[in-house]
């Protein structure tokens, strides 16, 4: 089969499968992963990977995290630091370090491996968190700003400790280089912020002298592709570069309007394209995962489920309101994106094989499902429950 016809498949089947999914209340991008699982060697054998196939997933993995850096933003962190922590605890850290003491008890040992497949089934993605704290109306409210900090806070320690185990005789330089970088980016951002006028007077003669937003859309993708680039030659992950730059882009900088732009722009790509894309190639790379696989598989998935479940349970109706518990769990329990890009980028680099690259794609549609379902019949309780979620915002 062509590229472009592999393409062409690989993007339809996708679109089909993560429309159905969305319709009946489940996370679009299961059906994508599924998608590329039946037309991958798992199933149909259809379509192979390829090294054009995978430089295209990596473009479309840059633009998906752009957008979720700049939909982001250092307001939001600084904001609900503290209960953006203690949810990091809840839904990430404290399963996380749970699943790590199961392997030793069960397996006797855990490796780089185990780690690392751990932490793409236990991390919660932002990607998935932010389109249901918009489709129910929470980002007006203090617990969907701090729900969405706590899932930056987790989704930065995930990548983290991706790159620690990539190279962990760098990992003293590694983490230096990522606080000096955070300092740096904070700085920039106040600054930015505090002459936001005249960056947003910059902005605007660019739109001007090109009378459209092209010249806009380019320093920021070529803003995007700097930082990435710099972050990948230190040793740290390019997709924590794309998301910083994104972080940086707010309606202080460049206007409302202009953001909302933008915003649309690269969220009508994502959609139509880059997700479609990205996550269909990335189920196309798994198979079946064997019976040893399928046993850590499984305890992971239970102590993500229940412990990390009935952590944001009880999470939400200590922070927020008595009746936000299943809400709050069901929401940090979205998974997709960042654990999925976490367990691609460890398969590149030989540190998951193929059965646990597996596992943790089947573990990602499974728990994602399960959780899914505590937000069924909701709606109209959120609706009359918002005003006692927290402080409107």
């Amino acid at each position: 089969m062509t590229f472009l016809l592999s393409i062409f498949v690989l993007l339809l089947l996708a679109i089909i499968m993560g429309s159905v999914f969305e319709y009946y209340g489940l996370p679009s991008v299961i059906g994508e992963l599924i998608a590329g699982f039946i037309l991958g060697k798992a199933v149909l054998d259809l379509v192979l990977p390829s090294s054009i196939i995978t430089g295209i997933s990596e473009i479309s993995l840059f633009f998906i995290v752009l957008l979720i850096g700049v939909e982001s933003t250092t307001y939001t962190l600084v904001r609900n630091v503290k209960k953006g922590i203690l949810l990091s605890a809840t839904s990430f850290i404290i399963p996380l370090l749970i699943m790590l003491l199961f392997l030793k008890i069960f397996y006797g040992k855990f490796g780089a491996s185990d780690i690392i497949l751990a932490v793409s089934i236990g991390v919660p993605s932002i990607s998935i968190i932010s389109v249901l704290l918009n489709k129910y109306d929470l980002m007006k409210y203090e617990m969907g700003n701090s729900i969405l900090a706590s899932v930056i806070f987790t989704d930065i320690i995930a990548f983290i400790i991706l790159s620690a185990i990539v190279d962990l005789k760098r990992l003293n330089y590694e983490l230096v280089s990522i606080v000096v970088f955070l300092i740096l980016i904070f700085l920039a951002d106040h600054y930015l912020r505090k002459n936001s006028k005249t960056v947003m007077a910059f902005f605007e003669r660019l739109r001007y002298q090109s009378k459209s937003e092209k010249l806009v859309f380019g320093s920021i993708i070529l803003s995007g592709l700097i930082v990435a680039s710099i972050l990948d030659e230190i040793g740290i992950s390019y997709v924590l570069g794309a998301f910083f730059a994104g972080i940086l882009i707010s309606d202080v900088i460049i206007g409302k309007e202009l953001l909302g732009i933008i915003t649309r722009t690269l969220g009508r790509l994502n959609d139509s394209f880059f997700i479609p894309l990205f996550f269909s190639i990335a189920g196309m790379e798994a198979i079946f995962p064997t019976f040893n696989s399928l046993g850590e598989m499984t305890l992971l998935i239970i102590i993500t489920i229940l412990i990390g479940g009935f952590l944001d349970y009880y999470a939400g109706r200590k922070f927020f309101s008595k009746g936000s518990g299943r809400v709050s769990s069901g929401i940090l329990g979205g998974r997709g994106a960042v654990g999925v890009i976490i367990a691609t980028i460890a398969l590149e680099a030989n540190i998951l094989n193929s059965n646990q690259y597996s596992a943790a794609i089947f573990a990602t549609i499974i728990v994602s499902v399960i959780f899914s379902f505590l937000l069924r019949n909701q709606q109209d309780n959120i609706l009359m429950e918002q005003e006692r979620f927290g402080v409107k915002i």
